[in-house]
């Protein structure tokens, strides 16, 4: 379904995708937990270990007896990742946040672009517990600005297609998330992208197969002229250097009664374990400021305010708005929302 005619179309289907990263930005402010990947400083990599004789003076232990480093290898860009490793990876976590975003944008050619969202679905997943808060933010986004009340609850099924409650492991649920949402193509029949990466540092590779989201996005095919279709993953590089594709986009661009339209779908994965949380970011309104939030999930509040508060309790959900770091019935400010 691939077409190389280029010409006027990259201004348009660049809007698009800057639409999407922006749009994604404004969610991830009030939805996303703050996650952290720790990068191990090289002390903690090798430690001398060192005991008192009895005669009280210290020695180093014998050469060899101290902790090897542990080299990490990463295969340069244009390489692909190791499925092996990958699955290993995604194995390790326990939960993961997704999103899922469709925009269309209508260009009739005079400088005039008509922006819409057809879709933008979140889930924090908590895969031991299999429990899951699934919103829809389709219509959040109005009049160029972000409207937190039009957040509507929404099952994962509806939103993703499939059900995670069958998954036996992490990998299975990335393969069952990426085909559902219409990337089934073949992930090791991919193109390297070098001009991408020579641009923004980011290691993609475009699908040699058509994936399922094209014609998905070209609905019935009524169109006058195909411009471009094209769908594609970025690989993402963990702490321990294992490569695994953590973003997955297509772009569809067809000429309609003398207008172009620009469609772009956008899948995103983020694996990580509870513990990796970084804190509940608690905003200034929320009555617990940063400083007394600490490094755990609990909304530690001041000795001044009563717990509940500041709408933390570091333990339930936001019943509301499903806001990170625990919050109360009721709650209000930064760390609900």
């Amino acid at each position: 379904m691939k077409n190389n005619n280029n010409g006027h179309i990259f201004k348009a289907i660049g809007a698009a995708l800057i639409i999407v990263v922006l749009v994604a930005l404004a969610i991830r402010h009030f939805f996303g937990k703050k996650v952290t990947e720790p990068v191990p400083s090289t002390d903690t990599l090798v430690e001398e270990s060192t005991e008192t004789t009895e005669t009280g003076e210290l020695y180093e232990e014998e050469e060899g007896e101290a902790e090897a480093e542990v080299e990490v290898i990463v295969t340069p860009p244009g390489n692909g990742f190791e499925k092996s490793d990958a699955a290993k990876f995604m194995d390790s976590k326990d939960s993961v946040q997704m999103e899922k975003l469709i925009t269309q944008i209508i260009d009739d050619g005079e400088g005039n672009q008509e922006v819409s969202y057809s879709s933008y679905y979140t889930a924090e997943l908590d895969f031991k517990a299999l429990s899951c808060i699934t919103s829809d933010y389709t219509d959040c986004m109005v009049g160029g600005g972000y409207v937190p009340e039009n957040v509507k609850d929404i099952s994962f099924v509806d939103a993703f297609g499939f059900s995670y409650q069958g998954c036996e492991n992490m990998s299975e649920f990335f393969e069952l998330a990426r085909k559902s949402s219409g990337f089934d193509a073949d992930l090791t029949d991919a193109s390297y992208d070098e001009e991408k990466y020579d641009l923004m540092k980011e290691e993609s590779y475009e699908f040699n197969g058509d994936s399922s989201i094209l014609y998905q996005m070209l609905g019935n095919m009524d169109f006058d002229k195909l411009l471009r279709s094209e769908s594609f993953y970025t690989l993402h590089v963990s702490e321990d250097g294992v490569k695994y594709p953590s973003m997955m986009t297509a772009i569809v661009q067809f000429e309609k009664d003398g207008k172009v339209v620009t469609k772009t779908a956008y899948l995103g994965f983020l694996f990580y374990n509870e513990g990796d949380l970084a804190g509940c970011d608690c905003g200034q309104d929320s009555g617990c400021g940063g400083s007394d939030c600490g490094s755990s999930s609990s909304c530690g509040c001041s000795d001044s305010e009563e717990e509940g508060s500041c709408g933390c309790n570091g333990t339930d959900p936001c019943p509301s708005c499903g806001g990170v770091g625990g919050c109360l019935e009721g709650c209000s400010g930064d760390c609900c929302k």
